[in-house]
């Protein structure tokens, strides 16, 4: 079994633990060591547990995420990092990295006392359990080695890197809780690429700075980043950003990868955790995948308890800022108009003609090694920012949405009593869906929005959500239905956007005429509507529809979205 410490190991064998093996390595090291433990921290889609191995000087007594959530919170000024693996278990270097890595610092015992002193780490083994239980050969076409590997998708078929905004999935909330009760300061989560073909064995994806925003962005990009880089260089593995072409070969750029809240690293940037995902190469021979995560873990651990009291610093100024935000972007566009050289070492690329299928087709000579600055685009700009309110209001009906925030440890009050308040309200009034489903979703994207102040109906035990609290990135970028990841974009508010009473033409023609011959204003715009829609309102019903909308007939709370905000602006803690 390839355990990551021994590349030689992984190559004479080309194997990876399966899920059982897995853990069982890593009770291994609790059992021998005082300063580890294996604990279950929820329960998976496909019913078995889902692990987390703490290394920890409490770690003795840790024996449940209880336990792990009182010591973490009795030891805020140690520096703690979370490692994620196998969220796509056919990418399974991280898990043999992990147990290779704590191996190697358990081993020494003063780079062991060195990680006491300074930081807890906290590894979750495999997180797809259901993926890593469905074992094959072959379904990772691109990708050289191990022999056998889990699936991509969990037992539910979900992508659970989609996963961390909606969290369909019982391993999302057994996530988020461990998540909570650790509040790391680093994150990690490890992959394997797909994509081009190049040099590197290593790459990397960092949270995109410009959505990081203005105080951890700069940070990773000028201070934290370059030590990285530079820490790996020193040990024979030089990295490069996550290869994301902009245009079939790296020769004409790459992009920055902009991770929103459904990926694991957007996720944890809501809670002002530095984000990383790594990502090896997956045409490099699995052990040395396997070598690269390995140091790229030692390295960031390392770089992490040098950088100790910056990283604590540097995430509390972030929540300051946060904390008396007025405005919060929710949506960013990439900024074709600024990019920087980067130098990039690749392989000449080459168009063939395909015997398959007689076109053109890309090949990569490993015979020819070129080295040249590419662009590289990674600046993001805002689109939408959302002005935060005094407090958001959510009626109990939408319960999808309260449990999700419940989960992410967002505070609520339930009010007391039937009331009526006057609110901000917000119209959908134009918006695109995906016509196919998308991780057991479809996609929402809004075109058009209208505010209005309006007198709603609030009924004992509906939510009032003061904005004054830890957490208020995350409701911005959920309950704004303009952000990447809302829960209007993830379809949460369906319903809402349906019209539930309609009429008969033939009866509602008397209705339409006296409406017209008693209403000289509602005559005279139903003659500009015609006027100026003349190919929609030459059509009888929509005539009729449109007089029938401006009638006390009509609902009127079609398509009116059910997060209601405060009239007055957030105020701040004092």
């Amino acid at each position: 079994m390839a355990l990551g410490s021994d590349p030689q190991v992984a190559l004479e064998n080309n194997v990876t633990p399966t899920w059982s093996e897995a853990i069982a390595a890593f009770q291994e090291l609790a059992n021998a060591h005082d300063e580890v433990n294996l604990i279950e921290v929820g329960i998976s889609d496909v019913g078995r547990p889902i692990h987390a191995f703490v290394f920890s000087p409490n770690a003795a007594n840790i024996h449940n995420l209880e336990a792990l959530k009182l010591t973490r919170n009795s030891s805020m000024d140690r520096l703690c990092m979370l490692v994620n693996n196998a969220i796509h278990p056919g990418e399974p270097c991280g898990v043999d990295a992990s147990i290779g890595w704590m191996r190697e610092v358990l081993e020494n015992e003063k780079m062991k006392s060195i990680y006491l002193d300074m930081m807890d780490v906290v590894i979750i083994p495999m997180y797809n359990v259901g993926g890593a239980l469905n074992r094959n050969c072959c379904s990772r076409t691109n990708q050289d080695g191990p022999d056998y590997y889990g699936f991509r998708g969990n037992s539910r078929n979900l992508d659970l890197n989609r996963d961390f905004i909606k969290m369909d999935s019982r391993n999302a909330k057994a996530f988020v809780q461990l998540f909570h009760a650790v509040k790391p300061d680093i994150f990690i989560d490890t992959h394997t690429t797909n994509g081009a073909d190049y040099s590197y064995r290593m790459t990397l994806i960092t949270t995109q700075v410009d959505k990081a925003g203005p105080v951890i962005g700069p940070f990773l990009k000028n201070v934290f980043e370059p030590q990285l880089y530079a820490r790996m260089e020193q040990r024979g593995e030089p990295m490069i950003p996550y290869v994301n072409l902009q245009n079939e070969v790296p020769e004409n750029g790459i992009v920055g990868f902009l991770e929103t809240p459904r990926y694991s690293t957007g996720y944890t940037t809501l809670f002002s955790t530095l984000g990383f995902t790594a990502e090896a190469h997956m045409l490099k021979p699995f052990p040395e995948r396997v070598e690269a995560t390995r140091l790229l873990l030692q390295e960031m651990g390392l770089l992490g308890m040098k950088m100790s009291d910056e990283i604590m610093q540097i995430r509390k100024e972030e929540q300051s800022r946060l904390a008396v935000a007025q405005k919060l972007p929710v949506r960013w566009d990439l900024n074709y108009a600024d990019s920087t050289a980067l130098l990039f070492k690749g392989y000449a690329a080459r168009r063939e003609i395909s015997p398959i299928t007689k076109s053109t087709r890309l090949r990569y000579d490993h015979s020819e090694v070129w080295q040249d600055t590419i662009p590289y685009w990674n600046a993001y700009k805002t689109r939408f920012e959302t002005v935060l309110p005094e407090f958001y209001c959510i009626p109990q009906a939408w319960h999808e949405v309260v449990d999700r925030l419940a989960w992410n440890g967002i505070e609520m009050t339930a009010l007391p009593r039937d009331t009526v308040l006057t609110l901000r309200v917000d119209y959908i009034e134009s918006f695109d869906s995906s016509n196919k489903p998308y991780e057991g979703h479809h996609m929402n994207r809004t075109d058009s929005i209208r505010e209005v102040t309006e007198s709603v109906q609030l009924f004992a035990g509906d939510w009032i959500i003061a904005t004054a609290q830890d957490g208020i990135r995350f409701l911005a970028e959920t309950l704004d239905p303009r952000a990447h990841d809302s829960y209007f974009t993830w379809n949460f508010f369906d319903s809402a956007l349906q019209q539930k009473e309609h009429f008969s033409s033939y009866v509602f023609e008397e209705t339409a005429y006296d409406l017209l011959q008693n209403d000289a204003g509602l005559a005279a715009d139903f003659a500009t509507q015609k006027e100026r829609f003349p190919e929609k309102m030459s059509q009888p019903r929509a005539q009729l529809d449109w007089l029938y909308k401006q009638s006390i007939h009509f609902e009127g709370t079609v398509n009116r979205y059910p997060v209601f905000r405060s009239l007055t602006d957030r105020k701040f803690p004092q």
